[in-house]
């Protein structure tokens, strides 16, 4: 070997080395903060390790690991033997007791919400307080939310968990990005245990959105476009959803959960979200539009709204809006009461 090459040789082990002590630096310094300060990306990788688990039917991308629990986003979420956020669902069904079945994405599990207070926890303890169905009639709320599913997903999750849980009535949460499609993915091993790297791909995400010069609302109003397919695969799912559940004579009610990025008074959102409830009108649907609440209520800080700075998920105080506004609901229309 010559020197020059020895030189070379010396240089590259020497960039190696210094790369390899910054990476090391750079994961422990990552570990060390979120051990701190929740940092929303990297709860989210956690959640993905604990709590998910690819769908054995190759189904979906993924499902909730049965009977798991996890500490996420400084709550704890504990999983029943379906994978659904809460106890065990007791069979045979008490006498007097009605099964509302919830099923959607993040929102509905309560990302970030302690169990008592999500809105399907508050709902249950509202309506049985006040004895709103009723005398000698309770309400039992199953929530069967899971994150990063779209409407396609919440199909399958409505196939698999409708005939096992046998609902008295069922809720889609629908949210505005339930009609993005989205991949089975693949487990990625350096994502699932590198907080560094869960930190800088969610970084380099960002980044990459920013650079195509596309706002959240036109990226949300592309997606609804008339002849978008992944919109009428959406509108079809969700009849298909609505048709089971009335051969059945089961109540099926879409309340539609706002995006909180953006309530202000002259939002551009207000009329997609119209557009998008029309829709569902138009098929038949009993629709609970939340957007207008919301912004009355929080429109003039959203903030206020959030888990936290860097994850606008609905705290506690907007999850007490969607129970109060479900109560109303199942108080003004009955539709648990009994069938004449």
């Amino acid at each position: 070997m010559t020197k020059k090459q020895r030189e070379l040789f010396i240089g590259a082990l020497f960039a190696a080395a210094a790369t390899l002590v910054t990476l090391a630096l750079g994961e422990v310094a990552i570990r060390v903060i979120s051990s701190h300060r929740l940092i929303y990306n990297i709860e989210m990788v956690k959640y993905a390790r604990e709590l998910k688990v690819r769908d054995p039917r190759g189904l979906v991308s993924h499902v909730h690991r049965a009977s798991s629990e996890a500490q996420l986003m400084g709550v704890k979420i504990a999983l029943n033997s379906l994978g659904d956020r809460g106890p065990e669902i007791v069979e045979p069904k008490p006498a007097g007791t009605k099964r509302l079945l919830v099923f959607g994405s993040s929102i509905t599990m309560g990302w970030g919400v302690p169990f008592e207070s999500v809105f399907t926890s508050v709902l249950a303890q509202k309506v049985n307080a006040e004895h709103a169905l009723g005398p000698g009639a309770a309400l039992e709320v199953v929530n069967a939310g899971i994150g990063n599913y779209n409407t396609v997903f919440q199909h399958q999750l409505f196939l698999g968990q409708y005939p096992r849980v046998r609902p008295d009535m069922v809720v889609l949460h629908y949210f505005i990005s339930d009609v993005q499609p989205r991949g089975r993915g693949r487990d990625n091993a350096l994502l699932k245990h590198s907080a560094l790297a869960a930190f800088c791909f969610d970084r380099f995400g960002q980044f990459k959105f920013r650079q195509q010069k596309t706002d959240l609302f036109t990226f949300y109003r592309d997606l609804y476009a008339d002849d978008a397919a992944a919109w009428k695969q959406t509108r079809d799912l969700i009849a298909a959803m609505r048709d089971r559940c009335r051969a059945d004579g089961v109540p099926f009610l879409v309340m539609i959960v706002p995006d909180i990025h953006d309530l202000s008074p002259g939002t551009p959102f207000a009329p997609l979200y119209a557009e998008i409830d029309a829709a569902f009108r138009q098929l038949d649907l009993p629709v609970l539009d939340a957007f207008a609440p919301f912004q009355q209520r929080f429109g003039a800080d959203v903030t206020k709204l959030w888990i936290q700075s860097d994850d606008p998920h609905p705290n506690a105080a907007g999850h007490a809006l969607m129970a109060e506004l479900l109560e109303a609901y199942l108080v003004r229309e009955k539709p648990l009461a009994p069938h004449p």
